[in-house]
């Protein structure tokens, strides 16, 4: 959202976080990762995806993603890469809605703390002020 919130009161800040959360379960399937379709060579020397100027075996498509233990891929079947396509992109908007939600609760911690009063300026006490020269002699 990127908002300035800070002109919105609390009952308005926890009505937005409501319809987020609502927004976010309303999400269909995810997935995380990309997907990659395209054309393969197979390496031995005798196929077919060896002559000069072949494509290569595919269309295949590979979907990949971040585990813990490092980098998974899978293939898809190249039917199904639309469908993988969209749960893709239902986990770019589940993430942005995340993100809003975590400004909106950011805004209402915010407005439920006061702000400090403003610090009218006194003159030094007897040792003047902190981190100033010594007075002693």
């Amino acid at each position: 959202m990127g908002k300035d919130y800070s002109t919105m009161t609390v009952s308005e800040l926890e009505d937005l976080r409501a319809l987020v959360l609502e927004r976010i379960g309303a999400v269909p399937a995810f997935r995380r990762g990309s997907l990659q379709v395209g054309y393969r060579k197979c390496g031995k020397p005798t196929c077919r995806c060896a002559r000069p100027g072949e494509r290569g075996h595919g269309p295949r498509a590979l979907w990949t993603r971040t585990a813990k233990d490092g980098s998974r891929g899978q293939y898809v079947p190249v039917e199904h890469a639309d469908q993988v396509r969209a749960e893709l992109d239902a986990h770019d908007q589940f993430l942005s809605l995340v993100e809003d939600y975590v400004e909106v609760n950011e805004a209402l911690c915010k407005a439920a703390v006061p702000a400090p009063a403003a610090r009218t300026r006194t003159s030094p006490g007897p040792g003047g002020e902190k981190g100033g020269p010594s007075t002693r002699a």
